[in-house]
């Protein structure tokens, strides 16, 4: 797993730098590639300092299925040079690619796998609380109660499932066999949820032990072997596609539940689990290597410390998405909403969070400035209360709405200072997903210790989460302090 700015939420491209394969199966490391937006390679840059907030002068492409935009991290202070006769050869794109002994999964592949898959990240952590609530009839303690298992479940595997791949691969286990061993466990889970309320619970347990295991070797092969344009392209639509497909899930549970069937819906992913069990015929037995690339660039001097704030923000924020989960199926059985209509509802913030990403990556305003950070928590916090507190559907949906756009802002621009500043050692991926588990279970214990009223979950879920938001303060204090120090330097 990578350092915020790859990950899960695990996942999208913004230009200028290169994820490198980590040991620890999938999440990738950082390196700035010195490559401007056209595809050139330079392996050269100016010692001009930079000036704060220049990057967000730069006009960037519109973004599209084609070709992402590239956001350099300065580039209206990059001089350079060509790059040797050693550079990777680029493709048509002007994308610098891997050398030929390179074997890379065809990006149709991942993606159809990466999307599949996501349907079932949707399933488990949106629709297993519908399902719990409307034919288990599951309080909102138990739902939170199972939230926490799968939550715990996930960062204990999210921390050990590099190690073990580690161990286990100098006795010939590849990243590709691995697959077809968490695919074959998904399957026969899937077969499990239909034998009733524990096999349910069951099946929910192993699914979030598969996601933990899963993503992060399917990043792998997401960018393995690539650069430039070529890589960029990967992994922002692997972004819109996971994104998407959680969304989905809900959609297409709505007519299962319809037919009084929810539990039903989990057993979608057996056909899931066969369909990528099949496709990994085209998976390379391990990604592919990148080539080495070399590269200097300058980025502006905020950039460290706002990525050292979001390394709070971001775990922080899923303690909000932990509650809104198990809690939402009974704010809108309260709204007397029916029981068709409340998946495709509860998907309204997934996707608001989806077009939220697409949109910052089109847009440069925003780079370098904290107030940025504070719109976002402010949005998340105000849309949960909105929602958890709606007494009519207008507010919920404008709710739902707020809190999609306050997360997308937050996971973007987590990724953003990430992907400029780079540095993640080996298993920082895996620790950071951790420490997203982290706050999966610290949502639902702040849930349960909550009275019985709406306005205490609310109270009790802000007080939870301002406790992990209030070390990234420190960052921007230390950043007051240097500003006032260059100032008085130069006084």
């Amino acid at each position: 797993m990578w350092d915020y700015a790859q990950q899960r939420g695990k996942k999208a491209s913004s230009g200028g730098v290169e994820p490198t394969t980590s040991a620890f199966g999938g999440r990738r490391s950082i390196q700035l590639s010195y490559e401007d937006i056209n595809g050139r390679t330079y392996d050269q840059a100016s010692s001009v300092e930079p000036i704060p907030d220049a990057a967000d002068r730069c006009n960037l492409p519109p973004l599209s299925f084609r070709s992402l935009p590239a956001i350099p991290a300065n580039p209206s202070r990059e001089t350079a040079t060509p790059a040797t006769a050693h550079a990777p050869a680029a493709d048509e794109d002007g994308a610098a690619t891997a050398g030929p002994a390179a074997v890379i999964a065809p990006r149709w592949v991942v993606l159809t796998v990466t999307w599949a898959n996501s349907l079932g990240s949707g399933l488990l952590w949106g629709g297993v609380p519908f399902v719990m609530e409307l034919q288990y009839g599951f309080t909102k303690g138990e739902n939170l109660l199972l939230a926490l298992a799968e939550s715990i479940i996930y960062v204990v595997v999210a921390l050990g499932s590099g190690p073990v791949l580690r161990r286990f691969a100098g006795h010939g286990l590849t990243p590709r066999a691995a697959l077809m061993s968490i695919f074959i466990v998904q399957l026969v889970a899937s077969g499990v949820a239909l034998t009733g309320m524990w096999g349910v619970v069951l099946a929910s347990c192993v699914f979030s032990a598969v996601g933990a295991a899963l993503w992060p070797m399917m990043e792998s092969y997401v960018s393995s072997g690539q650069h430039g344009g070529n890589m960029r392209r990967s992994i922002g639509i692997f972004n819109v596609t996971w994104m998407s497909a959680t969304g989905a899930a809900l959609l297409l549970m709505a007519p299962v539940i319809a037919f009084g069937h929810a539990s039903h819906t989990l057993f979608a992913l057996a056909p899931i689990s066969i369909l990528s069990m099949v496709l990994l015929r085209w998976f390379p037995a391990r990604p592919a290597a990148h080539p080495p690339e070399h590269a200097h660039t300058h980025i502006a001097p905020q950039y460290a410390y706002l990525l050292r704030a979001t390394r709070f923000v971001i775990p922080t924020s899923y303690i909000f998405i932990s509650v809104i989960g198990p809690v939402l199926p009974f704010i809108l059985r309260d709204l007397v909403i029916a029981d068709e209509l409340k998946t495709p509802i509860a998907s309204l913030w997934m996707f608001a969070r989806m077009f939220t990403v697409v949109i910052l990556a089109q847009l440069t305003f925003w780079h370098g400035r904290w107030s940025t950070l504070a719109v976002g928590i402010s949005l998340l916090a105000g849309g949960f209360a909105s929602i958890v507190l709606a007494t009519d559907v207008s507010m919920l949906l404008i709710g739902l709405t707020l809190f999609g756009a306050g997360h997308g802002i937050l996971y973007y621009a987590g990724l953003y200072y990430a992907m400029a500043v780079g540095g993640a050692d080996v298993d920082a991926g895996g620790r950071f997903e951790a420490l997203i588990g982290v706050g999966y279970v610290i949502g639902p214990v702040a849930g349960m210790l909550a009275g019985g009223t709406q306005a205490q979950l609310v109270g009790a879920t802000w007080a939870a989460a301002l406790l992990g938001i209030a070390p990234a303060i420190m960052p921007w204090l230390a950043w007051r302090r240097r500003l006032r120090g260059e100032q008085r330097a130069h006084a």
